[in-house]
Order: C-alpha cells, then structure tokens, then sequence
C-alpha cells in the first residue's frame, strides 16, 4: 500500500510516497522518495495574473482621476490655486481607497443618494453650488452606511477608519509631487493625474496592511459605515452636481467655465491614468509572482 503525501517547507514543496503502511495506521519500515514540486500543478499561469493585477490598478487609476480633476477645479475657484492639488490628492486618495473596498455599500447608497440629490437638483434647479447636493449626498450615504454597517456582519467596512487615515495620509505625501508641478512645472493636469494614479496606488498598498492591523477596531460598526457611506453618498451628490452642469448646462455662470474644463479635462485624464496605473499594476504583478 502506496500513500502519496504533500509535505510543505517555505518555498518548497516534495511528494512523498511512503510505502509499507498498515491499515491500523502503524507504518513499517518507510521508505520515503523525495521529489521537486512542479508548480504548475498548484499556481496558475503567470499571465492570468499579471493582466488581473493590470485590470484591477487600471480600474483604481481610472477612479482616481474621475475623482482627483473634479475636486482640484472646484477648489481652484473657490481658493487660492496652491490648495487645488493638495486637496485633490488626499481627496482623490482617501475617498477612493472608501469607494473601492466598499463596493456593496457603494452600490447601495448609489441608489438611494442618486434618486435623491437627482430629484432634488430637477425640483429646486438649485445647480448653483455644489455643497447641498453634496450634503444631501453625504447625509443619505451616511445613514445607509450605519444600517449596513449593523446588520453585514462579514463586510470589509469595518477597516473604514484604517483606510481612511491611509488614505489621508499618502494623498497628502503625494500631494507634494502635485503641488510642486503645479507652482513650477505649470504642467497638463491629465498627465498629471496619470502620474500620480500609480504612484499614489503604489504607496497605498505598501502601508495599508499595516494601518488596518493597528487602527481597524477604533469605531463601531454603524461608524465605520456611516463614514464610508457618507464619502460615497458626498462623491455621488457632487459628481451629479457635475454630470447636471455639463449635460443639462444649467450652471450658474460662474461655475459655466469650471465646469467646461472639468467635462474637457476629466475624461483624458481617466484614460491616460487608467493606461499609467494599468501597466505599473502589471509590472506589480509579475513581480509578485517572480518572487
């Protein structure tokens, strides 16, 4: 009688067939014959992951830009142009890193905060600012996010305020490299968003772990909810602020030429840092199965 064994050290793994073995489980004399491992039988190929890991950064670098062209704009017209990209890098940073891991969350106060910052933009026509449909946004979001956060015991939400202090955290490191291009290189800003996608996703992968170890237990549940859920629901009310300037034009004048730029700039910018994040994610990942 033949008992083929798997035996797992580190990085190595042997078949061992250990014969002579009684049917009360005693073994006699083994004899043990050791072989290599062909990984192929355990891992799948290489090029399955490296195109996941190039799909997945692509998608965050895609979502990074949809976030970080919007905020810097706003915040150039309302404050001094030195602001623009450090609140749009932290932003951009920390509401994505949110969006992201919160997916079921997101699509539920999706629903809930489009009917209602929607309705309210077609009833009061109130287009002039983008602080109520972003409080509007935020506060549904908010409540929505309690609720789950109480009854999905299973989610990732739970981690909210670790990746939301990671967030912060590298978009204002970040927000250095985009303050320094904007004063001196007066440079695109699509390229700039494609420049900092990667390197902001980089950075945030490298210190997550270790903020979600440390700072994951801070908040109850309905908190951890509640927050990511006002991020997404604030994002949701501001991005339709945004969509209802650009396709329905009924802006106040003067927002009209802000919102111009963002409806020219945004899409360039989410192709060209979806295009940036998706190789350095490759690169990731052939790295990661290299070693």
């Amino acid at each position: 009688m033949t008992v083929v064994l798997h035996i797992y050290y580190g990085d190595l793994t042997y078949k061992c067939g250990i014969r002579n073995i009684l049917v009360s489980g005693t073994i006699i004399r083994p004899e043990t014959v050791m072989q290599p491992r062909d990984d192929s039988e355990h891992h799948p190929p290489a090029g399955h992951e490296i195109f996941l890991f190039g799909v997945i950064w692509a998608f965050v670098g895609a979502l990074y830009a949809a976030l970080f062209m919007p905020v810097f704009e706003v915040v150039r017209h309302v404050w001094p142009l030195w602001t623009a990209p450090i609140c749009a890098a932290v932003v951009a940073t920390a509401g994505g890193a949110l969006v992201y891991s919160s997916s079921q969350l997101a699509l539920l106060v999706a629903i809930f905060s489009n009917f209602a910052v929607f309705g309210y933009l077609l009833y009061s026509g109130a287009f002039a600012s983008p602080l109520a449909p972003t409080v509007i946004g935020a506060g549904i979001g908010a409540l929505i996010g309690a609720l789950y956060g109480l009854g999905v015991k299973e989610s990732r939400i739970y981690s909210a305020e670790a990746k939301l202090m990671a967030g912060l955290i590298v978009g204002f490191a970040v927000s250095i490299v985009s303050l320094v291009w904007i004063l001196v290189f007066d440079a695109s800003l699509p390229i700039l968003a494609a420049v900092l996608a990667p390197l902001t996703g980089l950075l945030y992968v490298k210190v997550v772990d270790s903020f979600i170890k440390r700072f994951s237990d801070i908040f109850p549940a309905f908190l951890d909810g509640a927050i990511a859920g006002a991020v997404i629901g604030g994002f949701i009310g501001f991005g339709l602020w945004v969509m209802g300037g650009i396709v329905l034009q009924k802006t106040a004048p003067e927002w009209q030429d802000t919102i111009a730029i963002i409806g020219e700039t945004t899409p360039i910018a989410v192709a060209a840092a979806s295009i940036s994040t998706g190789i350095l994610g490759m690169l990731y990942g052939a790295l990661r199965s290299r070693f």
